[in-house]
């Protein structure tokens, strides 16, 4: 792990989106939380296939919204639930907390 640096710390923001979207991009961020906290009760209760699937779910929708930050962490959590790494998921799925967290602060200062 190492230190934050302000860069892994700034707010993110959607990149592809319009007027028309922003409602719907409205929603899904505020639904990420709910959706972290799924993964998160996923891995606690060892179900790291549904885990998986709401991770894959996750970063095809934020790719939709011009969210490569949450896509690839969230990629990256499939990745290890395939693995079956417990510490990497453990530590991929924190990282995609701090991700959603970010995403969060982004889309709210944006509004």
């Amino acid at each position: 792990m190492g230190s934050v640096d302000e860069a892994d710390s700034a707010p993110i923001r959607a990149l592809l989106f319009d007027d028309d979207s922003l409602a719907r991009l409205d929603g899904f961020v505020v639904a990420l939380g709910e959706t972290i906290d799924a993964i998160q009760d996923d891995e606690h209760n060892g179900q790291l296939e549904e885990a998986a699937k709401r991770a894959a779910d996750l970063s095809r929708d934020a790719r939709g919204f011009g969210l490569p930050p949450l896509a690839v962490a969230a990629e990256q959590v499939v990745a290890s639930c395939r693995a079956a790494d417990a510490a990497r998921i453990h530590a991929d799925i924190v990282a995609l907390t701090d991700v959603v967290r970010r995403v969060r602060l982004g889309h709210r200062g944006a509004l």
